[in-house]
C-alpha cells in the first residue's frame, strides 16, 4: 500500500529571492535527509513552492509528513507582517493511501490511486487558519474518521510550535537522542528536554505510534 504527499508552502511569495532559495536548498536537501530513512523515498519541488512525495509504505508515511511539516516551520525567516502565515504553517499537506498504477522516478511519472487522493484533497482544502494544514484521505474510507482525526490534532499542535520546537521536534522524528539535538543546536539537555515537553512532543509520539500500528494491522 502506497502513500503519497501533495503539499505547497504557505504564503510562499510572501519570502524575499534569498530566502527562496535558501528554501529551495534546504528542501532538496531533506528529500536526500528522507531517501537514505525511508527505502524508496521519492520527492520532487514543483513550480518553486509545490512538494510531492511518495513512499512505497504507507506506514511511513504520517512521520515523513511531520518531518516535512517541521523542516518547514524551522526555516529561518526575517521578521515581517507578511510572513506570519509562513512562520505559523509552513506548508499545508495532504496525504493519500491507496495502490498506484505507475512509479516511474527516472521518467518522472507518478499515477494511481494514492496521489489523485492527495492532489484532489488538498486542491479542496480552505485557508489554513479555518481548516489546519494536514488532512488524510485513504482510499478504503473506513479508516478515514480514525486517520483524519490523529492527523488533525497533530497538526494543531504543531501549528502552535515555535520555531525552535519544530526544530527540535524535527530532530526527534529522524530518531536523535536529545543529547545528540543537543550538540546540533549547541544549546544544553535540559533546554532540548524544556523545549520538547513545552511542545507536547508525548502526544506527538502517541500520534505517530497509534498511526503506525493502525497502519500495520488493517491496511
Amino acid at each position: 500500500m502506497y502513500a503519497t504527499i501533495s503539499a505547497d508552502i504557505v504564503s510562499s511569495t510572501s519570502l524575499c529571492v534569498e530566502e527562496t532559495l535558501a528554501l529551495k536548498q534546504r528542501i532538496e536537501k531533506l528529500f536526500s535527509i528522507l531517501e537514505n530513512k525511508f527505502p524508496g523515498f521519492w520527492g520532487r519541488l514543483i513550480k518553486g513552492d509545490y512538494v510531492e512525495c511518495l513512499l512505497p509504505s504507507a506506514r511511513d508515511a504520517f512521520r515523513t509528513a511531520l518531518i516535512i511539516k517541521c523542516c518547514m516551520k524551522s526555516f529561518p525567516v526575517s521578521e515581517s507582517k507578511e510572513k506570519k502565515m509562513f512562520q505559523t504553517y509552513g506548508i499545508r499537506m495532504a496525504m493519500g493511501i491507496g495502490d498506484m498504477r505507475i512509479v516511474d522516478k527516472e521518467q518522472g511519472i507518478m499515477d494511481g490511486e494514492a496521489i489523485y487522493l492527495s492532489g484532489r484533497t488538498l486542491s479542496r482544502m480552505g485557508t489554513p487558519n479555518k481548516n489546519g494544514t494536514f488532512l488524510i484521505e485513504p482510499a478504503d474510507k473506513q479508516w478515514k474518521p480514525a486517520l483524519q482525526t490523529v492527523g488533525m490534532l497533530t497538526d494543531a499542535l504543531l501549528n502552535n510550535a515555535t520555531r525552535r520546537q519544530s526544530e527540535i521536534i524535527y530532530y526527534k522524528l529522524l530518531s536523535k537522542s536529545e543529547q545528540e539535538i543537543a550538540d546540533i543546536l549547541g544549546i544544553k539537555q535540559s533546554g532540548v528536554n524544556q523545549h520538547s515537553t513545552s511542545a507536547k512532543w508525548y502526544c506527538i509520539e502517541e500520534a505517530l505510534n497509534y498511526f503506525e500500528q493502525l497502519i500495520f494491522w488493517k491496511l
